[in-house]
């Protein structure tokens, strides 16, 4: 069994593509992704069975939540919380962004697919 902690400077760094690099964690019920996106990324709109929610480390994101018509940027120190099945996409702005995302239940496909599995076409 893993151990009960996490020690992310221990955990190397995994290359999504070449703008997107993560760190996962994952059980049975959850996952945590450390994610460190280059500047002026897109994250294309997707929406998921899985609950969303995250800490921005450093760096700025825009959440676009087009369902509600709403689009916030989060910075340093902020979170947010994606109910199942809710419509989202991100942006980082002009710096890279560092973040933890969790999941629940885990989005499995991520790990196999990486990048935007259940994203809009």
């Amino acid at each position: 069994m893993t151990p009960y902690w996490i020690k992310w400077d221990e955990i190397p760094w995994e290359p999504v593509n070449d703008r997107i690099s993560r760190k996962v964690v994952m059980r049975e019920r959850m996952m945590m992704v450390m994610y460190r996106f280059a500047p002026g990324l897109a994250w294309p709109e997707e929406r998921h069975e899985a609950e969303q929610a995250g800490y921005i480390i450093r760096g700025r994101l825009e959440l676009t939540l087009p369902a509600e018509g709403q689009t916030v940027i989060l910075g340093s120190g902020d979170g947010y919380h994606i109910a199942s099945m809710v419509p989202h996409s991100w942006k980082t702005l002009d710096e890279e962004a560092l973040f933890v995302d969790v999941f629940s239940p885990p989005r499995t496909v991520l790990m196999t697919t990486k990048f935007a599995p259940e994203a809009s076409a």
